[in-house]
């Protein structure tokens, strides 16, 4: 008897344990770059092993890139996405590996800020 509830206890452990695996919570950053060619960084947000986006707009001119850091592989940069000068909008989806913290970077135009998103999730 003992036995079988010892059976039981460790297969309700084992269920336990593996249905409350742990992941990242849908997170997004936002950053504000003022008008006359100023940058601006999102905070980090960690990634969830699916694809995130990052978008940005302008008025007028400016441009933007992620950084992803990732454990044991260090730092890569995204490419570097342009808005026209007579202004738009950039929405691109971006694979977020698990194990890697992303980061928005945007710069402005020279008279029309830019404004932008990095999230964890589409």
């Amino acid at each position: 008897m003992r036995k079988v509830f010892r059976i039981y206890g460790l297969t309700a452990l084992i269920l336990v344990m593996t249905a409350t695996t742990a992941y990242a919570a849908n997170q997004e950053s936002t950053a504000y770059a003022t008008s006359g060619g100023y940058d601006a960084n999102s905070s980090y947000i960690d990634g969830q092993g699916q694809f995130g986006r990052i978008k940005f707009n302008s008025s007028g001119g400016g441009w933007g890139f992620y950084e992803q850091t990732c454990s044991g592989s260090g730092t890569i940069y995204g490419p570097a996405l342009y808005i026209p000068a007579d202004g738009g909008s950039i929405n691109e989806l971006v694979a977020m590996p698990s194990n890697c913290k992303f980061k928005l970077h945007i710069t402005s135009g020279k008279y029309f800020p830019v404004s932008g998103t990095i999230q964890n999730y589409e």
